[in-house]
């Protein structure tokens, strides 16, 4: 798919470009000599995504000039599951700006995943032009508190460890933690075992674990990743619901990431947009919402920027931007909260 003299490929079928795509990423995001991109957001750049890494090769120079890469995700809530597109690693070089190569990659990447997709989400503070591909805002996070973490100050009774010192079994105690409370609570990211995988190498990330009598892990956080979330805890696991709210007790002066529907166990107010979210294939995501609804929420169509839904048999006509928004946040329509979908996707998952 040549752009004038620019070709575009994949990592999987170059993969001999990939330092250079990294250099480029990392020198456009100004990152320091101690930080990697690679290391901090593995799940993108792993070998097992190159076949979703895409970039532009300047014909002339034989350099890479613009680079965007996805990561297909699951997300589930309790028994319902939904596939997305995760996307990051947006950059262009400065010698190529102007020539529309962001935006072919863009479009070419929507195009390609968006019969696969219900959702695709990306995190950036350029709101102007996202929605020029019709990516709005959306979604919303709580910060439960406001003190620095330090090691020396840690709730009593955690030890600090990394995911690839731990020992097999504590490993998959981590793993179970995960699937039994998060999954099953929130509205989050299903990990397989190719994610946990990348995420035991992610040593950029502090993990804090408190153990019961019998040394077994009852409970964790994780904070920090590289530059990236520097002392906020974005990633929490207990051992049931009953034991939530005294993981949220010990850590609430700290900032701690939690999605917007834990206003309810919080009791704050102040909510931080998320992300930014586009509609994808309308039947995939019809299917997830007749399933958490009961059948109560449906969507009839979807026309260039509207979507047509029923709700308990009523029609309404409203733009994807607030259909988004009343299903995800911030602040969802009063009438959706019930199905409690606000996104929850930690650090480890988030590119």
């Amino acid at each position: 798919m040549p752009t004038n003299n620019f070709a575009l490929t994949t990592l999987s079928q170059n993969p001999e470009y990939f330092e250079e795509v990294i250099r480029l990423i990392e020198e456009e995001f100004h990152y320091s000599d101690e930080h990697s991109y690679e290391k901090d957001f593995a799940p993108l750049v792993d070998p097992l995504n190159f076949e979703n890494c895409y970039f532009y090769i300047d014909g002339d120079s034989n350099t890479v000039a613009a680079h965007l890469a996805i990561c297909i995700r699951t997300l589930v809530k309790a028994d319902a599951e939904i596939k997305i597109a995760l996307i990051g690693g947006i950059v262009t070089s400065k010698k190529y700006r102007g020539k529309n190569l962001f935006k072919n990659l863009m479009n070419h990447v929507i195009q390609s995943y968006e019969d696969q997709v219900a959702l695709f989400i990306l995190w950036s503070d350029i709101e102007g032009l996202y929605e020029k591909f019709q990516f709005y805002r959306t979604g919303g996070l709580i910060e439960t508190g406001k003190r620095n973490f330090s090691a020396s100050e840690r709730p009593s009774g955690y030890e600090k460890t990394k995911f690839s010192l731990l020992s097999e079994k504590e490993f998959k105690t981590i793993v179970n933690l995960y699937l039994s409370f998060n999954q099953k609570y929130f509205f989050t990211i299903k990990r397989e075992d190719k994610d946990w995988s990348i995420i035991r190498d992610m040593n950029s990330i502090d993990l804090y674990v408190k153990r019961n009598s019998l040394s077994e892990i009852e409970r964790y956080f994780c904070i920090n990743k590289g530059r990236d979330l520097s002392n906020i805890i974005h990633e929490i696991s207990c051992r049931n619901l009953a034991d939530y709210p005294h993981l949220i007790k010990e850590l609430e002066n700290f900032k701690v990431w939690l999605p917007e529907t834990e206003t309810e166990n919080i009791f704050t107010k102040e909510i931080f947009y998320t992300a930014f979210m586009k509609l994808g294939s309308i039947t995939l995501l019809n299917e997830f919402l007749k399933k958490i609804s009961n059948e109560e929420l449906t969507i009839t169509k979807m026309d260039d920027d509207i979507v047509n839904f029923q709700f308990k048999g009523k029609d309404y006509n409203v733009s994807s931007k607030d259909f988004l928004q009343y299903l995800f946040g911030p602040k969802s329509l009063e009438e959706f909260t019930p199905y409690r979908l606000s996104i929850y996707i930690t650090g480890a998952d988030s590119i």
